[in-house]
């Protein structure tokens, strides 16, 4: 009997690769690895913004770039105004509009994302806007900022996806960074409430240090956006900056304890009075010994050390060059200036002209040199200052030689 042949199964051959689909995934893999790289670099970045300007234009570079955008807007919600805000929009002046109105009204209305292929297609869409721009809008998404309670604080806008209109995975990497963002907005918001309390208290106080009254508030506004001006101007850090901004109106809080009428003499001081006068450095020091709190403690050593001059021939302590402390040193240049081209009981205001060249002879002696080429070169920033805090009524300039300053 003859045996049945065993036949061999026949193995399936599997179909040749879709090299099309697999370059597309791979494409797409890299294209996350890409995004979720950036987003974790700049997660840094973000929690280390405290002022909100400064993370508005961060948070528009992180949006751009992870999505490949041209261009970006942060909007804020104003809820008292009715409307939604832009201090920043990357290639654009700030924006104000209705928050009820328009493509991102209706996302801050209704809380959802809202991706148009073509923007001159869709009804939603104003090209007044860009008329009145002169930018030409392709395609957008817009998704709401939420905070951690849910709620609505503004909305993201990205224009113009390079390589094509944006997509699905576009939208959910928008919404989540958005949801991100606002809890970064909400603390800068709620940061620079905090420090615009503390200026005010500190302008007050200030204010009472150096006449007694509140006649002096475009004083302390001066001297203090000089300084952060030049410390800009030196590639000083921000947050070193705005403390100096906020500690510099300080510099003379020690006249709370000096007399009145040696504050307010018209003539000149005895040698007893200047005496007196000379003090109030160490007494500033005094009221501000023993914080906790950075500002303070800058706060301290610029009211200690704003007389001492750089060839140590200032007071109370004589310190000389580098050993005067960098806020001091800033404070000192601001505060003279200032007190140049002011009106005071004891002198008139002498012209800018003037006032510079006192400045400049006084480089090496009662300045940082390196200090004053740098407010040389912010001046057309100080001036900007000097109009907008300006004195009023206007006092016009002396020509008679400065008197030496206290």
């Amino acid at each position: 009997m003859k045996k049945p042949s065993r036949k061999t199964p026949r193995r399936r051959v599997p179909p040749p690769p879709d090299w099309r689909r697999i370059s597309r995934d791979n494409r797409e893999l890299k294209e996350w690895k890409r995004r979720l790289s950036l987003l974790l670099d700049y997660g840094k970045k973000l929690s280390a913004r405290k002022e909100l300007d400064g993370l508005l234009h961060l948070l528009v570079d992180v949006a751009c770039n992870v999505l490949r955008a041209d261009r970006c807007t942060v909007f804020l919600l104003d809820k008292k105004a009715g409307e939604l805000w832009s201090r920043v929009a990357s290639g654009a002046p700030a924006i104000r509009v209705p928050s009820h109105k328009g493509i991102v009204g209706e996302t801050v209305t209704h809380g959802r994302v809202i991706n148009i292929h073509d923007a001159y297609e869709d009804p939603r869409f104003n090209p007044e806007v860009d008329k009145a721009t002169g930018y030409h809008t392709r395609n957008l998404l817009t998704a709401p900022m939420r905070n951690n309670k849910g709620e609505i604080i503004g909305a993201f806008q990205v224009l113009n996806k390079r390589g094509g209109p944006f997509k699905r995975n576009d939208e959910e990497i928008l919404a989540i960074f958005s949801s991100q963002a606002a809890t970064a907005v909400e603390n800068a918001q709620l940061y620079g409430e905090l420090r615009a309390a503390a200026k005010d208290t500190i302008f007050r106080l200030a204010a009472a240090a150096e006449y007694k009254d509140l006649d002096t508030r475009n004083h302390l506004e001066r001297v203090s956006r000089y300084c952060a001006i030049l410390a800009e101007e030196i590639g000083m850090p921000s947050e070193w900056t705005q403390n100096l901004q906020l500690a510099a109106p300080m510099h003379d809080i020690g006249k709370l304890g000096v007399p009145d009428a040696i504050l307010k003499k018209p003539d000149k001081l005895t040698d007893e009075e200047w005496s007196e006068m000379r003090r109030h450095p160490l007494y500033g020091a005094d009221i501000l010994k023993g914080a906790d709190n950075e500002l303070l403690r800058m706060s301290q050593r610029i009211a200690l050390s704003h007389h001492e001059k750089w060839d140590g021939t200032g007071y109370p302590h004589g310190l000389k060059g580098d050993d005067i402390p960098l806020e001091a040193r800033i404070s000192t240049l601001a505060d003279v200036f200032d007190a140049l081209t002011s009106r005071r009981c004891y002198k008139p205001a002498y012209s800018v002209e003037e006032s510079l060249r006192t400045i400049r002879e006084g480089s090496g002696k009662h300045f940082d040199p390196a200090l004053v080429e740098g407010f040389f070169r912010a001046l057309p920033r100080v001036k900007q200052v000097m109009e907008i805090f300006a004195d009023v009524p206007p006092v016009e300039p002396a020509h008679a030689p400065p008197p030496p300053v206290v």
